[in-house]
């Protein structure tokens, strides 16, 4: 974005974990670039100031994932002036404390030094969900530069989290992609780009092709916490029940966290700037590079305005993203798409009393009951939730999609979840409310 934006706002929580302490206050002048939050918590990561301007406040503000949340308020001032950065040269045991100070996050909200060094167990593998074209025409000026700046950072990623292998992960229909790495010269070998097919799993190329960093497609599959399934397409490696990859020894990042990590070290750069890609009812849909704190209404602006009337305006993907209940909210670390309906496309029929036809039973990719798992949400039986395996879902969005009787199935397990989350968050990692259990039986390995 050319425009300097009237305001940004700048959440202190873009992550799940603990919020960050603030740093400034009303009446402060910040450079872009400045830490404005301080992570002290291991499950955190700092924030920093994507703007040169002056503080406005430290007060709650909106936050795409719905709710209010304590954010920095700056006016942007035309004269940009930058923290001292620079390039720097950081020993592989110390690469996890330059991802937390430089607040990089996973796009899903996990802090990603906690995914490459999470406490009491060990990754050996590293994989780059490189599944989303639109990096190359966000961050990066040519496809050659996309490439070669993953690879350095898929290098990087492996030292931070001590792994031996790495692999970075694109869609196979994504020839853009597949074409600016394959027969790319790197460190004097030329890549190829390998097809998952099969039981063809990395571990067949990494054994073939005697090398610990390959490059892979496959088919694409959606939604926001798909991981599992990401992860056995891949590795052939089986997440259980309750678990994570990391229980398996399997490191997902993504682009956006690779880029980042990737500047941090060439360019001492935090983390304040992402790709958005901003599509429907918009005159110019882009992917726009954008100062992390912009608003909505800011980013949609640069893209030419709404054409008409907006109906709805959803963060992250039409089908499993958040509906926005405002356009004054900023874009965040885990903020990747922005779509725009116009009023006329905006479903607005009214939920009837379940027919218990099972397609959401068929379409669930993971095997789960969502029509039960949606009634016990409703009625605030979290417990029985848990209990069918409710932390399982990947919130495809599927089950909504082909319900007959419009129940808002995806809604209700999403606040099943966040309720049982929640449930968690102040208790000491050894106690359990009500019959919840935590734990894995999960090991690695191939």
């Amino acid at each position: 974005m050319k425009n300097i934006p009237e305001k940004v706002i700048i959440p202190l929580k873009q992550h799940d974990g603990t919020a960050c302490e603030p740093l400034v206050k009303k009446g402060d002048m910040v450079c872009e670039g400045q830490k404005i939050g301080e992570c002290g918590a291991y499950n955190s990561a700092s924030v920093h100031s994507s703007v040169s301007g002056e503080v406005l406040s430290v007060e709650e503000a909106p936050h795409p994932n719905g709710n209010k949340v304590n954010s920095v308020i700056i006016q942007p001032s035309e004269e940009a002036e930058c923290a001292d950065l620079k390039p720097k040269e950081v020993p592989s045991g110390e690469l996890a404390d330059l991802i937390k100070e430089a607040g990089i996050v996973e796009h899903y909200g996990c802090p990603t030094h906690m995914v490459l060094r999470p406490e009491g167990k060990k990754v050996d593998i590293v994989l780059v969900n490189a599944t989303s074209s639109e990096w190359i025409g966000g961050h990066y000026d040519t496809p050659s530069q996309y490439s070669s700046q993953m690879l350095d950072a898929l290098k990087l990623l492996m030292k931070a989290s001590g792994a031996s292998k790495g692999a970075i992960v694109l869609r196979n229909d994504d020839l853009e992609s597949i074409n600016s790495f394959d027969g790319l010269n790197y460190d004097g070998k030329p890549i190829t780009v390998a097809p998952l097919v099969g039981k063809r799993k990395v571990s067949y190329y990494f054994k073939d092709m005697a090398s610990d960093i390959v490059v892979v497609s496959q088919e694409h599959i959606y939604g926001k916490k798909i991981l599992d399934l990401f992860t056995f397409n891949v590795t052939g490696r089986k997440v259980s029940f309750g678990c994570v990859p990391t229980d398996v020894g399997v490191a997902i990042c993504s682009v956006k966290s690779a880029k980042a990590l990737y500047d941090a070290v060439n360019a001492g750069k935090p983390y304040i700037e992402t790709v958005v890609s901003v599509s429907g009812k918009v005159n110019n849909p882009q992917k726009i590079l954008v100062k992390i704190g912009t608003t909505f209404k800011d980013v949609i602006e640069a893209c030419g305005g709404y054409i008409g009337e907006p109906g709805k305006l959803i963060a992250n993907g039409s089908i499993t993203g958040v509906a926005q209940y405002t356009d004054e909210v900023p874009v965040s670390k885990t903020t990747t798409s922005i779509y725009v309906q116009s009023a006329d496309e905006v479903v607005r029929g009214e939920s009837v009393d379940c027919t218990h036809c099972a397609r959401c039973i068929d379409v669930c990719p993971v095997n789960l009951v969502p029509s039960r798992i949606a009634a016990l949400s409703d009625q605030g039986r979290f417990d029985e939730c848990r209990q069918m395996h409710i932390m399982n879902c990947v919130e495809c969005g599927r089950c909504a999609a082909v319900c007959p009787s419009k129940i808002h199935v995806l809604q209700l397990i999403k606040y099943a979840k966040n309720s049982i989350e929640k449930a968690y968050e102040d208790l000491a990692p050894k106690e359990s409310p009500a019959n919840l259990k935590l734990g894995c039986g999960c090991s690695g390995g191939e």
